[in-house]
C-alpha cells in the first residue's frame, strides 16, 4: 500500500470512530456538569436554559418564583457571560437532582429499568433528598416486579419484591405479592425435586409473615408426600432391609427433615447402613487396576481389587508401594524378593482364600510369552519363583532392579479359576457391584473383605452427570456426597461453600496424542512434527482452566509427570532443558505439505489416489475435559488445512491405539516412569511399535540398577520421544475432588479417590431449617 492510501485509510477510520462517538446517544444526566434548567414564558418563546446551579431549595424556588426581582445566572453553553431576566418571566426551575429523577422516571416508564437503576442509584448516593425519589423507585420496582413476572423470570421479581418491602414495609400488598411469587418458584422447584431450595424459599416467607397462607399450604403438602416415606422407611429398617432404608431416608430429609420421626430414622440408617454417593462423569466399562489411560477404571478397580502390590503414592526414589494381601521385602542386594502373605484372604465368591501358588502361578504367567499376563520386561527380570509352606514366596531376578513391585501391581485370583477371557476375575476388594444401569452404579460392601473396618461405608453408590456444573449444583443441595472430578475452570464455585472441601490429587497425568504407527501419515516423523507445531497447547490450556493459574497445570514436552513444586521429587524423569514446541502454524502448514507430497509420491500413495489431505481420525475419552480439548484441537487443525474427525470413545478407554482411527487422546497415569515407559513407548506400547532408538534406550533402563542411572536413561527417553515426536505431549493436569465434610478421615492428597476408602467414617449431620 503507497503512503497516500495510508494516510487515506487513518483518516477514514478517524472519521468513523468519530461518527460511533455521535450515534452512541445522549451521555447520561447524571454524568454531565451538575447544572439546573430554567424554562421562560411564551413571551420569551418557551426557551430553556441549562443554567449554573442555582443552589436554592424547591421551597425558596417556589417562593421566588410568586417574588418581584430578578434573577441572575449563567447559561452552561455561555459560561463568560451573565445574564439577567424577571422571576416572573420563569415559568418552571428543575434542579440537577431533579431532572435525574425525571429522567430516571422517564426511563423506567418506558421498560428501561437498568438505565433507570443507574440514575436512582447516583441519586441515592449523592442526592438523596430529591423530592419523591423514595416514591419515584418504589413505583419503579414495582414495574419491574411485573414485567419480570410477565417473562416467567419469578426469582428475579421475588429479588425486586424483597428489595421493595425492604425499602417500604408498609407498600399496598406487599405481603401477598411476596406469597405469589413464593409460591410460583416452590412450585417449579417441587417439581424438579429440588425440595431444599423450596423450603428456603418459605421459610424466608415465614420469616417475615409467620401466617401466611402459602407457608401453610406448601409445608402441608411436604409432609403429606413424606408421611408415607417415612412408614416405608421405618418398615425396611425393622425387616433389615438396610439399603431401602437408608435410600428412603435420603429422600425424607430432602423432602420434609422436620417430620417427627425423620431425624431418628437417618440416624438409625447412618449408624447400620453407611452410604455415600458420589457424582462422576462416566460409569467404569472395565476395573482392571493400574491402568496408564482410563480415569473412571483407576477409580474404581480399588473398590474391586487390592493387588499384590499397591502404589501409595510418590517418594524421594520412585513410588512408594504397599503389600495389601502381606509383605514384600527386597533381600540379596536386590536380587531376590521375600513375598510373605496374610493369612485368610478369600475372594468376594467361593470358599477358597489365598495361598502362595496362587501368587507363584500369576508371577509366572507374567513370564510366558502368549499369556494376557506377559510382560516384557519382567520376563527379562524373572529368574525363578518357589514357594514354602503356605504363604510364602520367593522370587529369585535375573538382575536387581530399582522398584520390581511396579511390575508386581497385579491381580490375584485363585489357581483354579478357569473364566473365559471376556469374564472379570473374582473380586477381593472392599466392595462388589451389586447393581447397575446406565446413570447408576451401587457398590455393595464386601461381607468376606480381609480389611474391612467397623464403619466404613456399607454402600457406594455412583450417580453419573452430564456436566460437571450439574454435579456441583447436586453436591451444594447435599443430593451426593463427593464429585470424583472437579474441572479446573470451575473450581472457583466451590470456594465459598462452607460444607464442602476441594482437594488436589497426589499426582498429576499427563494430556498425550497418542499416534498409531500403523497408519500411513502417522508413520512418517515429518507429518507428526506439523501436529505438534499445529496445535496451540498454551491457549487450549488457558481456556480449559478459566484464565487461572493451577499450580502444576502446564504445558509439557514429556510424556511423564513434571514436579508440580519445589517439594515434589516426581519429575526426575523429564529433562527440564526441553521445552514445549511452540506454536508455528506456518511451519506445521509446510510439514504437512512436505509429508503429503512424499507420501503421494511412495507407491503406497500413488496406490491410494489421494487429491487432499485425508480427514485423520481422533478417538478421545468422552468427559468435559479431553472432549473440550480436541473440539479446540480440531478447529486449530482445520485452520491449518488438516481436517479431524473426532470419535468419543463409550466403552473402555484401549490399552493401546485403536486400529481404525489416527490418534488417540489420552489422559496418562505414568506415575512410576522406570516401568511405564516401556508400558507406553515400546515395541508393544501404546502406540504399537517404537523407533530402534527408543527401543535401545528402553533397553538400558530395564537394565538400570541405580537410580541415578535410572535419570539419565530416562532423559534419554525424553529426548527421543521429543525428538521422534513418539507422542504429543500437550499438558499436565492437577486433578481435584470435592467432598461434603461430613465424610471424615477421607486422604488429603490419595492417587485416587477409594485409596483409603476402609478409614472413610460418615458424621451424622441433619439438616436444621432456619
Amino acid at each position: 500500500m503507497r503512503r497516500s492510501d495510508c494516510m487515506r485509510t487513518c483518516i477514514a477510520c478517524a472519521l468513523l470512530a468519530l461518527l460511533v462517538v455521535s450515534v452512541r446517544g445522549e451521555v447520561p444526566i447524571y454524568k454531565q456538569e451538575p447544572h439546573d434548567r430554567i424554562t421562560l414564558d411564551k413571551a420569551n418563546e418557551s426557551k430553556v436554559f441549562d443554567i449554573e446551579p442555582l443552589k436554592l431549595t424547591r421551597k425558596e424556588i417556589d417562593r421566588k418564583l410568586k417574588m418581584k426581582g430578578n434573577l441572575t445566572f449563567r447559561r452552561i453553553d455561555v459560561p463568560d457571560k451573565t445574564f439577567e431576566i424577571p422571576w416572573r418571566s420563569i415559568v418552571k426551575v428543575e434542579t440537577f437532582g431533579e431532572l435525574i429523577l425525571n429522567k430516571a422516571v422517564e426511563l423506567s416508564d418506558n421498560g428501561k429499568f437498568d438505565e433507570a437503576f443507574d440514575y436512582f442509584t447516583y441519586l441515592q448516593r449523592n442526592i438523596p433528598n430529591v423530592p419523591g425519589l423514595d416514591e419515584a423507585v418504589d413505583k419503579s420496582l414495582q414495574a419491574e416486579v411485573v414485567a419480570a413476572s410477565k417473562n416467567d423470570e419469578y426469582d428475579g421479581a421475588l429479588a425486586l419484591l424483597r428489595e421493595l418491602r425492604r425499602r417500604n414495609p408498609e407498600f399496598p400488598r406487599i405481603e401477598s405479592a411476596l406469597g405469589k411469587m413464593t409460591e410460583k418458584l416452590v412450585e417449579r422447584y417441587a417439581e424438579n425435586e429440588d425440595y431444599r431450595s423450596a423450603r428456603a424459599l418459605l421459610n424466608a416467607l415465614a420469616a417475615d409473615f409467620p401466617q401466611n397462607a402459602v407457608v401453610a399450604h406448601w409445608r402441608a403438602r411436604f409432609r403429606d408426600e413424606a408421611a408415607p416415606m417415612l412408614a416405608e422407611a421405618r418398615a425396611a429398617a425393622d425387616a433389615g432391609r438396610w439399603r431401602r432404608a437408608a435410600e428412603l431416608s435420603r429422600r425424607l430429609t430432602n423432602v420434609c427433615p422436620d417430620l417427627p420421626g425423620a431425624r431418628e430414622l437417618a440416624l438409625a440408617v447412618n449408624q447400620k447402613y453407611p452410604q455415600v454417593i458420589v457424582g462422576v462423569g462416566s460409569l467404569a466399562a472395565d476395573f482392571t487396576p493400574g491402568r496408564l489411560s482410563g480415569w473412571s477404571a483407576r477409580r474404581d478397580s480399588r473398590l474391586l481389587y487390592r493387588t499384590l502390590a499397591e502404589f501409595a503414592g510418590p517418594s524421594i526414589e520412585g513410588g512408594n508401594y504397599i503389600c495389601p494381601v502381606g509383605n514384600i521385602a527386597a533381600e540379596d542386594l536386590g536380587r531376590k524378593i521375600a513375598i510373605t502373605l496374610k493369612p485368610g484372604i478369600g475372594w468376594a465368591t467361593g470358599d477358597e482364600t489365598l495361598s502362595n501358588s496362587d501368587v507363584a502361578v500369576r508371577l509366572l504367567e507374567m513370564a510366558a510369552p502368549g499369556n494376557p499376563a506377559y510382560r516384557l520386561d519382567w520376563s527379562d527380570l524373572l529368574g525363578a519363583v518357589s514357594t514354602s509352606g503356605v504363604y510364602k514366596v520367593e522370587v529369585e531376578l535375573l538382575r536387581a532392579h530399582v522398584r520390581p513391585e511396579a511390575m508386581m501391581q497385579i491381580v490375584l485370583v485363585p489357581k483354579n479359576h478357569l473364566a473365559p477371557s471376556d469374564d472379570p476375575p473374582p473380586t477381593n476388594g472392599p466392595m462388589t457391584v451389586h447393581s447397575e444401569n446406565d446413570e447408576e452404579r451401587v457398590f455393595a460392601a464386601n461381607q468376606r473383605y480381609f480389611a474391612a473396618e467397623a464403619g466404613q461405608p456399607m454402600e457406594i453408590v455412583q450417580r453419573r452427570f452430564k456436566t460437571v456444573a450439574q454435579a456441583i449444583r447436586a453436591l451444594k443441595r447435599g443430593d451426593i456426597d463427593v464429585i470424583d472430578r472437579v474441572s479446573p475452570w470451575l473450581l472457583p464455585d466451590l470456594q465459598d461453600k462452607e460444607d464442602v472441601s476441594v482437594q488436589p490429587y497426589a499426582l498429576p497425568l499427563v494430556h498425550c496424542l497418542i499416534p498409531n504407527l500403523k497408519r500411513p501419515f502417522m508413520r512418517d516423523r515429518t507429518f507428526r512434527r506439523a501436529l505438534a507445531y499445529g496445535i496451540h497447547r498454551d491457549a487450549i490450556l488457558e481456556q480449559m482452566l478459566g484464565g487461572k493459574e493451577i499450580p502444576g497445570c502446564v504445558s509439557t514436552s514429556s510424556p511423564f509427570p513434571l514436579s508440580t513444586g519445589p517439594n515434589d521429587p516426581m519429575g526426575y524423569a523429564s529433562d527440564t532443558t526441553i521445552k514445549p514446541r511452540p506454536y508455528e502454524p506456518r511451519l506445521s502448514i509446510a510439514l504437512a505439505d512436505v509429508a503429503f507430497h512424499l507420501f503421494l509420491n511412495s507407491p503406497e500413495g500413488k496406490a491410494s489416489k489421494l487429491k487432499t489431505m485425508p480427514t485423520l481420525v481422533l478417538a478421545h475419552p468422552s468427559d468435559e475435559i479431553a472432549s473440550g480439548a480436541c473440539q479446540s484441537i480440531q478447529l486449530q487443525l482445520k485452520l491449518l488445512g488438516i481436517p479431524v474427525e473426532l470419535r468419543p470413545i463409550a466403552g473402555p478407554i484401549p490399552a493401546r491405539v485403536p486400529d481404525d482411527v489416527d490418534l488417540l487422546y489420552a489422559e496418562l497415569a505414568t506415575w512410576e516412569p522406570v516401568v511405564d515407559a516401556r508400558r507406553l513407548l515400546g515395541e508393544d506400547g501404546m502406540s504399537g511399535d517404537c523407533s530402534p532408538y527408543m527401543s535401545q534406550a528402553l533397553r538400558r533402563l530395564d537394565e538400570a540398577v541405580e537410580w541415578g542411572e535410572v535419570r539419565l536413561c530416562l532423559h534419554r527417553i525424553h529426548q527421543i520421544c521429543h525428538a521422534d515426536v513418539a507422542v504429543v505431549p500437550l499438558w499436565q493436569i492437577v486433578e481435584h475432588f470435592a467432598y461434603r465434610d461430613r465424610i471424615r478421615e477421607m486422604s488429603p492428597r490419595p492417587v485416587s479417590l477409594f485409596q483409603n476408602v476402609e478409614q472413610w467414617r460418615l458424621a451424622f449431620e441433619y439438616p436444621v431449617e432456619k
